[in-house]
């Protein structure tokens, strides 16, 4: 289950005043501060993609209201966006997960399917020079298959496999190519009971860690403990750190946004959120936590997810930004957007 997921459940049944949780984001290019992709729920409540200005103006949705679209990404040169889609799934509701890695236009058009919906193909990202794409894959058979892949960003060669789930573990997911293109940084999921659909997932005692690995699958890394569960993680710009979403030990803990160096080192939690408390008194109860993390492509912002409720405001979700060293902290837009997975790219900004 993704971290995305959790999240989602989290805030729905804080609305109902139990408990579910959110979460993912992708690899940003350095380069000037364009234009933002993310999922949005449309009035069916499926996922679309949509992109805007980073300040929530000129917000257009990209996926149509027949098909779905999950974790976007822009390509280094903000030319074109990579998503994957339930869209060749014949049957949703079976156990069988049927997901594919697409690329499209910023507006949506020229739409390309690379992967050949055989299972579940999803959480894609771009290599540094746009000519790759890496993605997790369970080809249908798991577990002995799922991993971590990499296919050409034009689909011209078949998928080569990059890692393998070690004895022990249930998925890997979220693959991210360093900013110089010679490591990947992906995480993994480990405990739980696992039931064979992903789109269900691990039910309980689940952890996760960050590692990362060379592109050939060599030299293979744990940087977090399984402790804080730590997923979903974008590199900064120059590549020397990680933001990444997690639970850090404290009451109530859900989810916080934190930062370390890029072998691990200086954890910090960035945004320290309440969590949730008070079950049971609606008065009482506290909820807050913030997930999907990514950095701006100039490397000076943070882009996340937060969600927060109290008897007094209300539920509230919005996306915000926040320096690096989490100070700064502010919704974007005139008004909190709920955007998950927001990503940002250096496409041209629509005046």
């Amino acid at each position: 289950m993704s971290n995305l997921r959790r999240g989602m459940s989290a805030a729905c049944l804080v609305v109902a005043l139990a408990l579910v949780v959110p979460g993912p984001a992708l690899a940003t290019p350095p380069g000037a501060n364009g234009r933002i992709t993310y999922m949005q729920f449309d009035d069916n409540g499926q996922f679309q993609v949509w992109a805007a200005n980073p300040d929530l103006s000129h917000q257009v949705q990209l996926t149509p209201g027949t098909s779905d679209g999950w974790m976007p990404g822009w390509s280094p040169d903000g030319s074109r966006i990579v998503l994957a889609s339930h869209q060749y799934d014949p049957d949703p509701n079976d156990a069988v997960e049927i997901m594919d890695v697409f690329t499209m236009r910023p507006d949506g058009s020229d739409v390309r399917k690379l992967t050949d919906s055989v299972g579940y193909s999803g959480s894609a990202s771009w290599s540094p020079d746009g000519r790759w794409i890496v993605y997790s894959a369970d080809r249908a058979n798991y577990p002995s298959a799922q991993g971590i892949y990499v296919i050409r960003s034009d689909g011209s060669a078949p998928p080569r496999r990059i890692t393998t789930l070690p004895a022990g573990s249930w998925w890997q997911e979220l693959p991210r190519f360093s900013p110089d293109g010679s490591r990947l940084v992906f995480n993994e999921y480990r405990g739980g009971k696992v039931l064979r659909n992903h789109r269900d997932g691990a039910l309980v005692a689940e952890q996760a860690a960050l590692f990362t690995v060379r592109t050939d699958g060599t030299d293979l890394r744990q940087i977090t403990p399984w402790g804080i569960h730590a997923t979903d993680a974008d590199w900064s710009p120059d590549g020397k750190r990680l933001v990444f979403g997690a639970q850090p030990t404290h009451i109530g803990n859900i989810g916080d946004v934190m930062i370390a160096d890029a072998d691990g080192g200086h954890l910090k939690d960035l945004t320290q959120d309440h969590g949730l408390t008070g079950i049971g008194n609606i008065k009482a109860v506290q909820y807050a936590e913030s997930i999907n993390p990514a950095w701006s492509p100039d490397g000076s912002k943070i882009i996340f997810q937060s969600f927060s409720f109290t008897d007094k405001n209300g539920f509230v979700s919005g996306m915000q930004t926040m320096n690096p060293d989490g100070s700064g902290r502010a919704f974007i837009g005139s008004t909190p957007t709920e955007g998950h997975q927001p990503d940002w790219g250096t496409a041209p900004l629509v005046p």
